[in-house]
């Protein structure tokens, strides 16, 4: 949500010209994830028949002229870092934030960097606003459960959740 709403600000569209958001997640290629970065920030070029060297080529070319803000986002292991980085090493206006679960892959990332981890909220929190997405009410702030046994499922899906 903080990433989305940084990527998302009028002040980081008016500096950074490229933006790119990819989603990592536990099962991905690398490839996947330079086509979609290079497809978002030049969407005139067809990158489906790319193989991964003029991939990277390419993007290199393109943050050498243009800044870019690149989100990657959802980024599971530090090896996977690993993978994708050799298109940002070289590009000075580049930034690229990173979003994880996974505290260690930010420091693996930049041991300099400060992780921002936000606090999880109560369960007595989770509850309100499963109520309010789950069960809202037009016109009001209020939520109401009147299916017998809802409530009993949604419980049971905020514990599941953590």
């Amino acid at each position: 949500t903080l990433a989305r709403k940084v990527f998302n600000h009028e002040k980081i569209k008016r500096h950074f010209p490229g933006l790119a958001w990819v989603c990592v997640s536990q099962q991905f290629e690398r490839k996947c994830v330079w086509q979609t970065i290079l497809r978002q920030l030049r969407p005139e070029c067809d990158v489906s028949k790319m193989m991964v060297d003029e991939l990277l080529e390419k993007i290199a070319r393109v943050l050498e002229t243009q800044k870019a803000l690149i989100v990657i986002d959802d980024i599971w292991r530090e090896g996977d870092w690993d993978l994708i980085k050799p298109v940002f090493l070289l590009n000075k206006g580049c930034k690229v934030l990173l979003t994880s679960r996974n505290e260690r892959v930010a420091l693996h990332a930049d041991e300099q960097c400060n992780p921002i981890k936000p606090e999880c909220l109560t369960f007595e929190e989770s509850w309100v606003l499963f109520q309010r997405m789950a069960f809202p009410i037009k016109d009001t702030a209020e939520c109401k459960i009147d299916q017998v046994g809802m409530k009993e499922i949604g419980m049971e899906m905020l514990k599941h959740c953590g």
